[in-house]
């Protein structure tokens, strides 16, 4: 397998850990008939997931969340 499929993969991997990780916390919305997600109306949930409760900037935000997603 090619780096670049090899790299694909992971990403998607990561992508899917997220939205599973979103529909949990109801920052997102699965709808399984249309086998669709898409955000949830709540702000504070969605606040909650994206951002948590990490203090300092979008960078800081950024490479907590990084941080997470590969741990």
């Amino acid at each position: 397998m090619s780096q670049v499929k090899r790299d694909l993969e992971e990403h998607e991997d990561r992508l899917a850990i997220i939205e599973r990780l979103g529909i949990e916390e109801g920052a997102l919305v699965l709808d399984e008939d249309a086998d669709e997600v898409s955000s949830a109306d709540d702000e504070q949930a969605n606040k909650d997931f994206y951002a948590g409760n990490i203090s300092g900037d979008a960078e800081d935000i950024f490479d907590a969340v990084t941080s997470a997603i590969e741990s």
